[in-house]
């Protein structure tokens, strides 16, 4: 005898779940577990006999206002356990230290801005939330503040809070006891707060988090325990909690929709990301960063020609970094030579997608560009601070550094 696990999309009526059952007991069949998720029941059956399976899917489609039947490996609240457990599989103790500030590409005034605001409050343990676009890279900067943290040597916890379903959220953030709802794993299960403990927790899209949640998770900030789904006693915990939004949060205290008393614990310290619109500067360096990723990866060169790089700098980028990685992933499969041109530059909704027959003859290295644009941010600064040591200080280099960049890029400084 086997285990049966089903999926049953429906039409919603009174009685459809009596009806249903009805169905297995006639076939001698136990229900372990019945979930319904959306207008879909999902049912675990037990002392199923294979054979028999024709005939059961037949009467259980006839069921009035059922949609269909089919047969799936696991359970809605299976399929996330084992999707918790890669999570935590995938986290080392001691995080990677490459994965600090030195991960975050970028010269311009806009994102050293947030990332000095970062490196300054990431030895504390004070709640922070990040501030930005989708695509801007929060759990990078997520990361690199747990690695600048006195807690670098235990886990880092990243959670999308939007990706989660309500119906298992709590469960799996806060845990769960044996016996807590059917289908609960034997022995219960360890919540994601309590597997951080020591550590750091980050909320990614706190703002999709439901009402009954936001309360549990204001208890954690405040009295630091966290209680199971069915347990009776609340388990002590110690991790700091990081979050991001990409809504104007501020809106949704005033509609109700978020708890402001929540919004003021998690809003302590709030970093705004820029959108890389507003840091034009810095799309030739991540662009050549993505290609140097890509050389090491695959073993390939690839360079941009100077209409490709025009073409990427005058872009808009309303999906940020996350948008520029896309198009030159894109770019480097539309490529047949060493050159990326124009013509493989493609954004979405511009044109068909088609691989480029003939290349732009002239090309320029990625490094001419870079060095270009190196030259640019140093002539701004220069302008708006009016020396080379001042400059220096702004962009976060030593004296000597700007000034040999000066000599090498051929600067007039006026003096």
């Amino acid at each position: 005898m086997d285990t049966l696990k089903l999926k049953i999309p429906y039409e919603d009526r009174l009685g459809l779940v009596l009806d249903v059952s009805k169905v297995l007991f006639n076939h001698g069949l136990n229900i372990v577990a019945l979930q319904l998720v959306s207008n879909v029941m999902f049912l675990e059956i037990e002392n199923h006999l294979p054979e028999t399976w024709p005939l059961l899917k037949e009467e259980l489609e006839g069921v009035y206002s059922v949609l269909s039947v089919e047969r799936i490996n696991d359970m809605p609240y299976q399929s996330r356990e084992k999707q918790i457990e890669a999570i935590i599989n995938s986290i080392s103790p001691s995080a990677n230290p490459s994965q600090g500030f030195g991960e975050i590409v970028g010269v311009s005034h806009a994102i050293k801005k947030a990332i000095a605001l970062a490196e300054h409050v990431a030895n504390t343990d004070t709640t922070i939330m990040l501030r930005g676009e989708s695509g801007t890279g929060k759990e990078l900067f997520a990361r690199a503040i747990h690695m600048h943290s006195r807690r670098r040597d235990k886990v880092f916890v990243p959670i999308n809070c939007g990706a989660l379903p309500e119906s298992l959220l709590e469960s799996e953030l806060f845990g769960y006891v044996e016996g807590a709802f059917t289908g609960a794993k034997k022995g219960g299960r360890v919540g994601l707060f309590q597997f951080a403990s020591g550590g750091t927790i980050f909320l990614d899209e706190i703002s999709d988090l439901p009402m009954p949640l936001q309360v549990k998770l204001l208890r954690v900030l405040q009295e630091g325990k966290v209680r199971p789904l069915g347990a009776n006693e609340e388990i002590p915990v110690n991790c700091r909690v990081i979050t991001a939004t990409n809504r104007n949060i501020e809106e949704m205290v005033q509609k109700g929709t978020f708890r402001e008393d929540l919004y003021y614990r998690l809003n302590v310290i709030p970093i705004q990301i820029p959108p890389l619109r507003q840091r034009k500067e810095d799309i030739v360096l991540l662009a050549e960063n993505y290609l140097t990723k890509h050389k090491k990866r695959c073993g390939v060169e690839k360079y941009l020609t100077a209409p490709a790089v025009e073409k990427l700098v005058n872009y808009s980028w309303y999906g940020n970094v996350r948008e520029l990685e896309n198009v030159l992933e894109r770019a480097l499969h539309l490529s047949a030579g060493q050159e990326i041109t124009t013509q493989h530059i493609i954004f979405d909704g511009e044109g068909e997608v088609a691989v480029a027959v003939e290349s732009t003859p002239e090309r320029i290295y990625l490094k001419r560009a870079a060095a270009q644009a190196e030259k640019e941010v140093i002539l701004s600064a220069l302008k708006t601070y009016g020396s080379v040591r001042k400059a220096a200080k702004a962009l976060g280099v030593s004296h000597t550094t700007i000034s040999n960049k000066i000599k090498k890029l051929g600067i007039e400084t006026g003096k």
